[in-house]
């Protein structure tokens, strides 16, 4: 095949400028869509975003590309790729132990929930310091592959916790003990509202020993637009469902009676291509 001709070389410098302007278009309209269903409170209602996630999440099996949204080993930006899988759960016990103290949970030896277990990234690495390890979620997919994951490493502390998305007050009554530690991360951007947020916070302090700890990372909110949840069509803006101002979530905690003790901030998340990152530890008095 000869060289391209000059005419040729301009065509494609134009499809590919209309490409990117395109691009920018629709974003612009995404924006612009969001901020305006804000200021007006044009927002799903909790009932229709709560039964949307719940549909979206059981529909997640290992043969779904979205498997990886739940961080189930080997799908999505996992796929083929066992050490970004593995670490982030380690990138989340490294920030534990930076805010807690190295071997915290270790030492104690004691029970752990986790809100929103997936496809066990966390788990495998928290589960050794735990004497049990509640993993919640409000699929029986993830949960066996989870407990999959833990045995596979010659972990059986795993205990199941399956609820209904709209209900977690369930959780409350479905663990038996007092527990060590709450832990939740990539869950809270997920879930359909702040008021949602609350109930979970509340759960987590009702499952807290005294002393307890809880760690929780958001999705943080700054002045850029984009930054701000969406609260509406739930599969297609999951990832910013519900987003918080750092000082707003820290009142959240309070709130619960949670009293936040450290925070630490991550602009950047490279291990899953995300950004404004929070992780608040908060302490059961």
């Amino acid at each position: 095949m000869g060289a391209l001709s000059h005419v040729e070389h301009r065509v494609i410098q134009l499809l590919n400028m209309n490409g990117r302007l395109l691009d920018l278009v629709r974003t612009g309209y995404r924006f612009g869509e969001r901020n305006i269903r804000n200021k007006l409170g044009l927002h799903d209602s909790e009932e229709v975003l709560s039964a949307d996630a719940q549909k979206f999440w059981d529909g997640v099996s290992s043969s779904d590309r979205d498997a990886g949204k739940a961080h189930w080993r080997g799908n999505g930006v996992f796929a083929n790729d066992d050490e970004r899988w593995y670490a982030v759960g380690r990138n989340n016990l490294h920030k534990f132990n930076r805010l807690a103290g190295e071997d915290w949970l270790r030492q104690r030896h004691a029970s752990v929930v986790e809100w929103g277990c997936g496809g066990g990234a966390n788990a495998v690495q928290f589960a050794p310091g735990a004497a049990r390890y509640y993993g919640v979620d409000i699929t029986a997919a993830s949960l066996i592959e989870c407990q999959r994951q833990m045995e596979g490493l010659e972990l059986h502390n795993f205990v199941p916790v399956q609820f209904d998305l709209a209900e977690p007050e369930q959780v409350g009554r479905l663990i038996p003990e007092p527990c060590a530690l709450f832990l939740s991360t990539y869950v809270f951007e997920l879930i359909p509202s702040k008021a949602y947020g609350k109930r979970i916070l509340q759960v987590a302090y009702q499952l807290l020993a005294p002393g307890g700890l809880a760690f929780i990372q958001v999705k943080y909110a700054d002045c850029e637009p984009q930054s701000h949840g969406y609260r509406y069509n739930y599969e297609r803006h999951m990832a910013n469902m519900t987003t918080y101002r750092v000082e707003e979530f820290w009142a959240h905690a309070e709130e619960s009676g949670l009293r936040p003790d450290v925070l630490l901030l991550e602009p950047e998340q490279p291990l899953v291509h995300d950004r404004r990152y929070a992780y608040f530890l908060l302490q059961k008095p």
